[in-house]
């Protein structure tokens, strides 16, 4: 689904402040939302029955009867007080929902013709890009029902693009894909993300995603906002812990081969892998947090082929174990520790210690 109040290129630059006060119920779910960013790309976290897909359907303009302010990508939409309410089709916001429908009746050209009209004369060019990105030239022929759902997902992202929205919305894109799907569809949500360079809200109870998609997370509980800063850090919080621990790896990286079995990430972190690596080959790496080992002192010959000196930035106590956030100097990282070891250590911030970290931990994702 796409509305767009007026046409808006795709390559712009755009404001990226955006703000929610939001207060009301839903049916028997009651949402209190506060929330402002001023960073492009902004990830919804949260369980199922969080209250994310609520949200979004406020923002697009869904739920009338939750009163309030929503300011995206630095224009107002809502603002109960002065009266405000832009109609859903005058929003601007391109929306592709959990299960997009695509018109039956229609090509996979023909569903995205359909999305062109909105932007005018700039629809031309914003649907050649949208096809180019997305990589879809070779399907505009196709019925919609015989694309694989990842294809469906391409196609219905694409049609959003080329109405020429303000801003996309994405609720939960690879939720109803398969792993193979997902790791199929999720390069050309990066592409979205790295060359359109618009304003985005992405909705997932991933964490993994979460932190390649993000450059601010808003973590959904119960209708309200628990915490909300850069994905590294607030999704590994104690606050986030309980509903977040258990989803997959708390440290994923993004780093190219430099040779042999080496690797440097996107921040500049120098790490050795389980096996060769093709010099400039582009790789994502997760590392749970309990692989991590931490020492107070330099380690002699040891298996381990990664000794990091590391800063800690902060130890969170909660029961018997502890999360630690460490400085590496270039990428930041998240070690989990009993809470006894973080004692027997002194963990706290700014001290000093060492990071082990055995190549066999550091998995292709």
């Amino acid at each position: 689904m796409a509305a767009s109040r007026a046409p808006h290129r795709v390559q712009r630059a755009v404001m990226n402040e955006s703000e929610l006060t939001l207060h009301g119920a839903a049916g028997s779910f009651q949402l209190d939302v506060e929330a402002a960013w001023s960073k492009r790309v902004a990830v919804l976290f949260g369980p199922s029955g969080a209250g994310k897909t609520t949200l979004l359907e406020v923002i697009v303009g869904l739920r009338p009867q939750i009163r309030g302010r929503v300011r995206v990508a630095g224009e107002w939409l809502e603002d109960s007080e002065r009266g405000l309410f832009v109609p859903v089709e005058a929003r601007g916001l391109g929306w592709v929902p959990q299960d997009p429908t695509l018109l039956p009746h229609l090509s996979v050209g023909g569903n995205l013709r359909f999305g062109q009209r909105r932007a005018g004369r700039e629809g031309a060019a914003l649907l050649d890009r949208a096809i180019e990105v997305l990589e879809l030239g070779g399907l505009l022929a196709r019925r919609v029902n015989e694309l694989s759902g990842g294809e469906r997902q391409r196609v219905a992202l694409a049609r959003a693009l080329a109405s020429g929205p303000r801003a996309v919305l994405l609720d939960e894109p690879l939720a109803a894909l398969d792993l193979a799907l997902r790791a199929r569809v999720l390069p050309f949500l990066l592409r979205v993300r790295d060359e359109l360079g618009l304003p985005m809200l992405y909705i997932t109870h991933d964490p993994n995603e979460a932190m390649l998609i993000g450059e601010v997370a808003l973590v959904l509980a119960a209708g309200r906002v628990i915490a909300l800063g850069p994905p590294r850090e607030v999704l590994w919080s104690q606050a986030v812990l309980p509903f977040a621990q258990a989803l997959g790896v708390e440290n994923v990286l993004e780093a190219r081969g430099v040779g042999g079995a080496r690797v440097e990430t996107r921040r500049g972190l120098r790490l050795v892998v389980p096996g060769d690596v093709a010099a400039g080959e582009q790789l994502r790496l997760g590392l749970r947090a309990e692989e991590i080992l931490l020492a107070a002192e330099p380690l002699g010959r040891i298996s381990a082929r990664n000794i990091l000196a590391v800063t800690v930035v902060s130890c969170e106590v909660r029961g018997n174990e502890a999360l630690v956030r460490l400085d590496t100097g270039a990428e930041p990282l998240v070690a989990r520790v009993t809470a006894a070891a973080a004692e027997a250590l002194a963990l706290q911030g700014g001290a000093r210690v060492y990071a082990v970290i055995k190549a066999q931990s550091l998995r292709p994702l």
